[in-house]
């Protein structure tokens, strides 16, 4: 008797279209943690290139600072420009996507979440940075992680 393989489809919310369920192809993430000696109206502390065609769903997050009056943090989208072989799979704008915000020392976790629901969903170059830093002994720290899903 043949044997019969069941695949089960899911819809992928940003591709709009049903693919088989698999588990993620690549885990992804980055961790930064320092202090600054002098300062800086944007610093980036990560970066991550998101491949052609793919989607980067962050299911995790870990912002925190020892400083006492706090820190903001920003993800920021950079698509690239419609000239280059780097087509996205959606249309969000490049810019800000969220600005993490401590308002004292302390920790703030999001996450884990789900894969069908991410913290963010980012394409192209993204970068994390933390804003308005200043020259101090107190330290601040980034942890994210996320999946880059891979759709047939």
């Amino acid at each position: 008797m043949a044997e019969i393989k069941i695949k089960r489809l899911v819809k992928d919310l940003g591709l709009k279209r049903e693919v088989m369920e698999a588990l993620p192809y690549a885990v992804v993430g980055d961790a930064w943690e320092g202090s600054f000696t002098e300062n800086y109206d944007e610093y980036t502390v990560s970066t991550y290139e998101v491949p052609a065609r793919k989607q980067l769903k962050i299911l995790f997050m870990r912002i925190w600072t020892q400083d006492p009056s706090g820190a903001i943090f920003s993800i920021v989208q950079s698509n690239p420009t419609s000239g280059k072989t780097y087509p996205q799979v959606g249309s969000v704008p490049s810019g800000v996507r969220d600005y993490p915000m401590l308002e004292a020392a302390g920790a703030e976790v999001i996450g884990p979440q789900p894969l069908n629901a991410p913290i963010h969903v980012l394409e192209g170059s993204v970068d994390f940075k933390i804003l308005y830093a200043r020259a101090s002994p107190y330290r601040h720290g980034i942890v994210w992680w996320g999946v880059v899903e891979d759709a047939e």
